[in-house]
């Protein structure tokens, strides 16, 4: 998954859709559907606030934790203990989650973000 999210970079995709266009075709989803739910979350959802790449990672852990009931509120904590987790590991590895903050103050490139994101993913 690494090397095809950032092919999807260099391609032109946001950090969002790089990453959710290479969990679709892993997981037969319709790719055009997610590469459009995804367009507004690059650039940290255009505003430079929560990366791009956080926010694909957790529309992915819901995809693939949650159950069939909406109301399951068992599950719903699980797969919130799945998120906090990923974001832990994530804020550990890169400082923070806000797009202009890890460009600027922590000059960390997208390129890495974006496979650091999937590396998490795979071990998800």
């Amino acid at each position: 998954m690494e090397k095809e999210v950032l092919e999807n970079y260099h391609n032109g995709y946001n950090c969002a859709q790089s990453i959710l266009k290479a969990y679709a075709k892993e997981n037969n989803i319709d790719e055009k559907l997610i590469l459009k739910m995804a367009t507004g979350l690059g650039s940290g959802m255009f505003s430079k606030e929560t990366c791009g790449a956080v926010s694909a990672a957790i529309m992915i852990m819901g995809l693939k934790h949650t159950n069939d009931d909406p109301l399951d509120r068992n599950n719903t904590r699980e797969v919130f203990k799945r998120i906090k987790q990923f974001e832990k590991e994530f804020k550990e590895e890169n400082s923070s989650f806000n797009c202009f903050e890890l460009k600027t103050r922590y000059k960390v490139d997208c390129n890495n973000i974006i496979r650091k994101t999937a590396c998490l993913l795979q071990n998800d």
